[in-house]
This record gives structure tokens, C-alpha cells and sequence, in this order.
């Protein structure tokens, strides 16, 4: 995989302040569906282009990267930039790759991969419609006891 590629398919997680902050009930819809524009056709490249033997090395190149970006970061904020990584992983980076068959086994090997790695903090990957069932409406902090969808997925 060239560091190029590489490059390019870390900022897809890296960069996710700018994500992060319309990770709400009113802009996740558009954000995510600007975040797929974005980044999809470039997972998507990549998948197609290692086969299953490049997916597993992309995989293992990914987090190796998340990991050296990790290390940069003052002692202080390392935890606050893993757990920025993997929301961004989790909200945004995760639904795409599972919405897309050539990518899905990709999502499957980059969270068994972080697992692997971080036992502590592994997660587990959702759908779109689950993490937008999330969002409830609420005032003041109170949940509302309308318009929100109860069905259990």
C-alpha cells in the first residue's frame, strides 16, 4: 500500500473535528452523507485494489497510522485522540465501509485489527439507521416522550 494512499485514507478519520461537530440530531443526515461523497470512492479503490490479502495489510497500515498519529500527540492527549479516532471510526468511517460489499470486509478486519490491539477499547461497528436511531428528541436535556422511533432493530 503506498504511504500516498495511505495518507489520504487516514485523513478519512484523522481529520474529524470538522465531522465531529455536526455529529447531532439535526446535521448527521448531511454530514454523513458529505462524508460518504468524500471518502467512499477512495475506500473503495483501495478495497478493490489489494484483493483479500491487501484488505487485512490496508487494515493493519490503517491502524498503524491511527497508532503513529497517536504517539505525536503530548502525553495529556493521546486518550482524547483515540477517542476521537474512534468515534470518527464508529459514526462515520464504519457505516460507510458496511454499506458497501467490496468494503465490508474491511470494516470487519479494521475492528478485529483495533480489538486486537486495544482490547480495552474495542467497539462494535453499527448501521446508519441504528446510530440515527440514537438521536432522540429532547428539551432541556429531557427526553421528549414523542417523536422519537422505539422499533427494535
Amino acid at each position: 500500500m503506498s504511504e500516498v494512499k495511505t495518507e489520504t485514507l487516514l485523513a478519512a478519520v484523522r481529520e474529524g473535528k470538522p465531522w465531529l461537530d455536526r455529529f447531532t440530531g439535526k446535521e448527521y443526515d448531511q454530514a454523513y452523507q458529505d462524508y460518504r461523497a468524500q471518502y467512499a470512492p477512495l475506500f473503495r479503490e483501495a478495497a478493490l485494489a489489494g484483493g483479500e490479502e491487501g484488505l487485512a495489510a490496508l487494515a493493519e497500515a490503517l491502524l498503524d497510522g491511527l497508532a503513529e498519529g497517536w504517539a505525536r500527540q503530548k502525553p495529556w492527549n493521546r486518550s482524547l485522540a483515540m477517542l476521537n479516532d474512534k468515534q470518527m471510526i464508529v459514526c462515520f468511517l464504519s457505516p460507510v465501509l458496511m454499506e458497501d460489499p467490496a468494503c465490508a470486509p474491511l470494516e470487519e478486519k479494521l475492528r478485529e485489527g483495533w480489538a486486537a490491539r486495544w482490547p480495552k477499547e474495542a467497539y462494535q461497528a453499527a448501521s446508519l439507521k441504528k446510530i440515527r436511531k440514537g438521536f432522540r428528541p429532547t428539551f432541556l436535556g429531557i427526553a421528549l416522550p414523542f417523536g422519537g422511533n422505539d422499533d427494535d432493530e
